[in-house]
């Protein structure tokens, strides 16, 4: 496949580096030299130095021959108009356009990129994603990842093992025969840096980052095992007051309308502004590092701290700061990759990745067979993938056990009827099931030969 992608900055140089590692050919446009010079150092694609939306670039770039051109540069004008061009001059089969402005988004301008409107076959909003699995996990004590598949009826539920963890020492087995209806499978662990599908036999340890596919129906119970809570009333502090930041209040003032919501932002017009747009909110001025501010916002009594302020160093700073404070749970926003290799050594719940989330999206609309949803994890190192099962599929007619999957993936949730199955080595797949598994990055291409390379199923 053919990818050209619009912009050099973050999320374009994420998705330049996960694309090209698919043995794909993509093309990078942006208007700073630095910005591509720093991509190509690192990452074997092609560059190009101009503006997107110019249709002489767009013709060094092979547009002609190119199957999909993702447009994620920081301003939405420019991803519309570069989409819009690449259509009418070049007739591009599929256009994909990043878009900040939660009012583009509004289902009352919903016409705006239908057959009638702009010409951009599919919206990726990084932002708009972060503000949603935030806002997610407010309910979830602890959880760093709560994504939803099948039509909510499954739920990907990510969180680390701490020493109240009622199940240590104990191995994977054994928690199907001690709780028989828990209905949730752990599908993939992380443990010393190391990603991996365990074996039934692995045992649970402090410290171990999982995750599993649950029934959502059974969420409650499944947190309870694990040691975690759902908690209906709780204390937010929110770090910054920008687009996410500002999407997840909205989100939260609607959906946990019990919960104390308080902003802090340093820059006085913008803190001025989100006064305006919020309802329930308490915006403060001033810096989160400051002892006076921390006091004043009460983050030692709080429930959980989100710092999305723009600067990964800030976010880091923060939320290690909250969590020394008393805060019980801290997450910080990081768009670089600067400060990853140090975030183990420090006491922070979760970190959530605007790249990861756009390159799940991107994904969706690249990955071969009639694949419904994907959620990328780990950086990459494994996906969650949802699919319908095809009659005739090589899944069909045989146990999990003989079925022959690749190694390093594994089925964590079958829909069947609208009931969700927690499948074992005996269990066999049918025709029409919705299936959610787990893949490792390195097994990707095997599991798409072996399910969806026969034209009959796609």
């Amino acid at each position: 496949m053919n990818i050209i992608i619009c912009g050099a900055g973050e999320v374009g140089y994420s998705l330049a580096k996960y694309l090209s590692t698919d043995n794909m050919k993509v093309t990078v446009i942006d208007e700073s030299l630095e910005k591509l010079e720093k991509l190509s150092s690192n990452i074997d694609v092609r560059t190009l130095v101009g503006k997107s939306y110019n249709p002489e670039i767009l013709s060094q770039a092979d547009i002609s021959e190119t199957d999909l051109l993702i447009s994620v540069t920081d301003n939405d004008e420019t991803n519309i108009l570069t989409c819009e061009i690449s259509k009418i001059l070049f007739k591009i089969p599929t256009t994909i356009a990043r878009i900040k402005e939660k009012e583009f988004l509004n289902d009352k301008w919903s016409d705006l990129f239908s057959e009638s409107g702009f010409r951009v076959d599919y919206i990726i909003s990084p932002e708009d994603e972060v503000a949603s699995l935030l806002a997610r996990l407010v309910a979830v004590s602890g959880a760093h990842d709560l994504i939803s598949f099948a039509a909510d009826k499954v739920r990907l539920i990510g969180f680390k093992l701490d020493s109240e963890c009622p199940v240590l020492e104990t191995p994977l087995k054994e928690l199907t025969e001690l709780f028989p209806n828990l209905n949730t499978k752990v599908i993939l662990m992380v443990r010393n840096e190391k990603t991996i599908i365990p074996s039934k036999s692995e045992e649970l340890k402090e410290g171990d980052d999982i995750y599993l596919l649950s029934d959502s129906n059974n969420i409650k119970r499944v947190l309870n095992v694990f040691g975690k809570k759902i908690i209906k009333s709780r204390r937010v502090v929110i770090i910054g007051a920008g687009i996410v930041a500002l999407n997840i209040a909205k989100i939260l003032e609607i959906n946990e309308p019990d919960s104390s919501i308080t902003i802090i932002e340093n820059n006085k017009e913008t803190a001025e502004r989100a006064a305006i747009q919020l309802e329930k909110a308490n915006v403060l001025l001033g810096d989160a590092v400051e002892p006076e501010i921390i006091q004043e916002a009460e983050i030692s009594e709080a429930d959980i701290v989100f710092s999305v302020t723009n600067s990964d160093e800030i976010n880091t700073l923060v939320s290690t700061l909250a969590k020394k404070a008393g805060a019980k749970n801290c997450y910080a926003l990081l768009k670089g990759d600067k400060y990853l290799p140090v975030i183990s050594l420090m006491d922070i719940d979760g970190i959530i990745s605007p790249k990861e989330l756009t390159v799940s999206k991107v994904l969706k609309y690249i990955r071969k067979g009639d694949i419904s949803d994907i959620y990328e994890l780990q950086g990459g190192k494994a996906e969650i993938i949802e699919f319908l099962v095809k009659k005739g599929s090589r899944l069909t007619g045989n146990s999990l056990r003989d079925s022959n999957l690749p190694v390093n993936s594994i089925i964590g949730a079958v829909v069947r009827e609208n009931k969700v199955l927690t499948p074992t080595g005996d269990t066999v797949i049918e025709a029409n099931d919705k299936v959610v598994m787990c893949v490792l990055h390195e097994a990707i291409h095997e599991l798409e030969e072996f399910l969806f390379d026969d034209n009959e199923l796609i």
